[in-house]
């Protein structure tokens, strides 16, 4: 059974069963606080408990027992203390309303779960630097995907074309030498080179480094590797040699890939396919006969004589993507430093003051009315602590109605 002094706030802690069967008058007893000396009356089990003066002597609840949580509310000048038994026993005595409120203050608050300011920055920084990161990099990967995508289309396509033109421009110049060579039945081949207008038709400039040559086909006794002789080329010295021999060494490793493309003529047909040079770089060839004559045309270039632009605007793509891959990064780097710095200024005061409520509360509960609350927020933290504020002030002004009805 609990009894709380409504003069000063004190509390003691009785024992029903004990109190009840030391009470004579069926009015009740009435005991002296310890601490104020008012006087509270307490009845029997179904009638009120009522504070103030009023008939009946004041009476003593002796007890044979005693035991350190047992405290004493004395009962007159005269008669001995009153023993008072906790219901539920506890180490010490119930403190004064001062030490009470202490106590209270050095309590720390015990939480279920997250913190309020935890669960501010899992909602309010976590949750959203989450989703931004995710949709940034959404959008990232969609960029370069489409830059990519772009690009190597475009290369694709610049490739088809670059082929065409090699092939074309093979075409072309077999035409040409077969009109001239009709035309000059008595030209030696030992003189294309030297003659002016069919060296100008024979070798002719493909894209920025290529050019096309004239090339004899050998006849069928004639050995293939030595055959192939060089009639018209853009180097006088590569003039009388075997095309394949002087292939090898000036392609080295990339011969191969070379004489692969260059062996799937047959019959005079047309060809053509990449193969590498000595540097790596890819080139493409296209090698076309020129009508009623032993010989050839080859075209042949660099393939990145056509594509070297559209490359060029990948790497730039390439790098502008990772620029604003790095620009985005230090963007969402700012934000969250911005929210995070938001969030804990705005929540340490948002906590501070819940904190400061939550101790008025405590020192109100234990009797403790003089709390001063300092609270200038203009929101909802504001209205509370007016409400408690006011609060403070109802139960005052009731304790004192109370002492003014005595």
């Amino acid at each position: 059974m609990v009894v709380i002094c409504e003069e000063c706030g004190k509390i003691y802690h009785l024992d029903p069963g004990k109190l009840m069967s030391h009470i004579k008058n069926p009015d009740g007893i009435k005991i002296k606080c310890k601490v104020c000396e008012h006087i509270i009356t307490i009845r029997p089990p179904g009638e009120e408990t009522d504070t103030g003066e009023g008939s009946g002597p004041i009476q003593s609840v002796p007890f044979s027992e005693t035991s350190p949580d047992q405290e004493t509310a004395p009962a007159s000048a005269d008669a001995p203390p009153l023993k008072v038994v906790s219901k539920n026993p506890t180490p010490e005595a119930a403190p004064a309303p001062a030490e009470a409120s202490r106590v209270a203050r050095k309590k720390k608050t015990s939480y279920k779960g997250f913190g309020l300011r935890t669960k501010m920055f899992f909602l309010f920084l976590g949750i959203p630097i989450l989703l931004f990161i995710g949709s940034s990099a959404f959008t990232q990967y969609q960029m370069l995907t489409l830059a990519n995508s772009i690009t190597g289309e475009s290369t694709d396509v610049v490739r088809q074309m670059a082929e065409e033109i090699i092939v074309n421009k093979a075409r072309s110049v077999a035409s040409q030498c077969s009109i001239f060579l009709r035309n000059n039945p008595d030209l030696n081949k030992d003189d294309f080179y030297y003659d002016f207008d069919m060296r100008e038709i024979a070798v002719q400039d493909v894209g920025t480094e290529g050019f096309t040559a004239l090339i004899e086909i050998p006849a069928p006794d004639q050995d293939g590797e030595t055959g192939y002789r060089i009639w018209c080329h853009r180097e006088e010295s590569y003039l009388g040699e075997p095309l394949l021999a002087k292939m090898k060494e000036e392609l080295d490793l990339g011969f191969q890939s070379f004489d692969e493309v260059f062996s799937a003529m047959k019959g005079g047909r047309g060809i053509k396919g990449y193969y590498r040079d000595g540097t790596e770089k890819e080139k493409f060839m296209a090698v076309e006969p020129i009508e009623q004559t032993p010989y050839l045309i080859l075209s042949t270039t660099f393939i990145e004589d056509f594509t070297g632009r559209i490359q060029l605007i990948e790497k730039r793509a390439t790098g502008l993507t990772q620029a604003t891959q790095k620009i985005t990064m230090g963007f969402i780097g700012v934000v969250i430093v911005f929210i995070g710095l938001s969030i804990m200024i705005y929540g340490y005061r948002l906590t501070s003051n819940i904190q400061m409520l939550t101790d008025a509360a405590d020192r109100i509960s234990v009797g403790e009315l003089d709390v001063v609350i300092d609270i200038r927020s203009r929101d909802e933290i504001g209205s509370l602590a007016e409400a408690v504020t006011r609060m403070q002030d109802s139960l005052r002004f009731s304790i004192e109605r109370l002492r003014r009805k005595r």
